[in-house]
């Protein structure tokens, strides 16, 4: 199915674990697997070859995560990444996994402070066809009215004192109303939030909410539960740079790491060398030079700075000139915007001057 080569032990047994569980779980595993919609992999087969095999197969079914915790940060995941196919599909998963109306009415609220009121906008409407689709009332039983708290204590009183409506906003709605409403459970908004800031790649906020969601109750194999889970809704680039920052917040905290990679997330270790290095780099249908582009492309316009690192290396690595890379920092700059083109000139710059060759002309 995966045109698996010899060598790509690690993927053979991933698949295997996947074939293992899809039998031992039996007809309640296929119920569980909701059906891709129509023609979503028509043009990209593998990439539903993946969805099958590790996402269904294999992720949703490890049991780190309860099904209601996973369908919870998904929803969230996919509203913050204006994902409006999969926001769709997820609602009404999360649905039959247990999460309530009120809950995902109260994921859309607590997640748009850390993406964006468009994203609300937008998740707010796809729940109301949602809703709508399956009979249920427009408004969700049990929503709560907003209540603005009179003279809270403020958890962060020095917060931003050149921008004081910006300090207002995050101590007396965003923590001292938001994270106080009873539809959601400081747990389950600490697992969500970690879960935006992983997709975001929000460095500083996944630092500071890995350490209040440990606070909250979230352990520390959920935590890596959640940085992977993500991974696939957002890119592993996400998942590694929450992997690192999440490392650092657990020895800070003196928790014990293993020796992997990924200490904070050690199964990012096996599907890295398994499904992405093991498997899809070593697909004969591209070369590794035109994964090299693509990849460099991607994380050049998502302002992933150490993984663009790592790939502008790989790049030179698989054949890619000097010239190649700094004509296509240009052209992707065009598409994403002249920062991350001008973060993506700067750090290939330090990039050719650590390997000792010249700038391009």
């Amino acid at each position: 199915m995966f045109g698996l080569r010899p060598r790509k032990c690690l993927a053979i047994r991933l698949c295997t674990v996947a074939v293992l569980a899809a039998i031992s779980f039996g007809s309640a595993t296929l119920a569980q697997q909701p059906p891709p919609p129509p023609g979503a992999y028509d043009a990209a087969p593998y990439l539903g070859q993946i969805r099958n095999t590790y996402v269904y197969g294999d992720l949703w079914e490890r049991p780190g995560l309860s099904a209601r915790d996973r369908s919870m940060i998904t929803v969230a995941v996919t509203q913050a990444i204006y994902a409006t196919n999969e926001l769709r599909l997820h609602m009404g998963r999360a649905l039959d996994n247990g999460v309530t109306q009120a809950e995902i009415s109260e994921i859309i609220a607590h997640v748009l402070w850390y993406s964006g009121f468009p994203t609300g906008v937008n998740a707010a409407r796809v729940a109301a066809e949602v809703f709508e689709e399956r009979g249920l009332p427009n408004t969700p039983p049990g929503a709560s009215p907003r209540q603005a708290p009179t003279d809270p204590d403020l958890e962060f009183p020095g917060a931003f004192p050149q921008t004081p409506y910006l300090r207002d906003l995050l101590n007396q709605v965003v923590y001292a109303e938001t994270w106080r409403r009873p539809e959601l459970s400081p747990r389950d908004r600490s697992m969500i939030t970690v879960a935006v800031g992983t997709a975001l790649y929000a460095s500083s906020e996944v630092r500071y909410h890995v350490g209040r969601a440990l606070d909250n109750g979230v352990t520390q194999d959920e935590i890596a539960e959640i940085i992977t889970h993500v991974t696939f809704y957002s890119g592993f680039p996400t998942g590694v740079n929450a992997a690192r920052v999440t490392a650092e917040v657990l020895t800070a905290r003196g928790l014990p790491l293993g020796d992997g990679r990924f200490p904070a997330a050690p199964y990012l270790d096996e599907l890295i060398d398994g499904l992405v290095y093991g498997e899809t780099w070593s697909r004969e249908e591209l070369s590794t030079r035109d994964r090299s582009l693509a990849t460099i492309a991607v994380t050049l316009a998502n302002y992933q700075t150490d993984q663009l690192r790592v790939h502008l290396n790989r790049g030179l690595d698989n054949g890619l000139t000097t010239q190649e890379i700094s004509e296509l920092i240009a052209q992707v700059a065009l598409y994403a915007g002249f920062p991350p083109g001008v973060n993506g000139s700067r750090l290939f710059a330090e990039v050719l001057r650590e390997r000792g060759l010249p700038l391009p002309d």
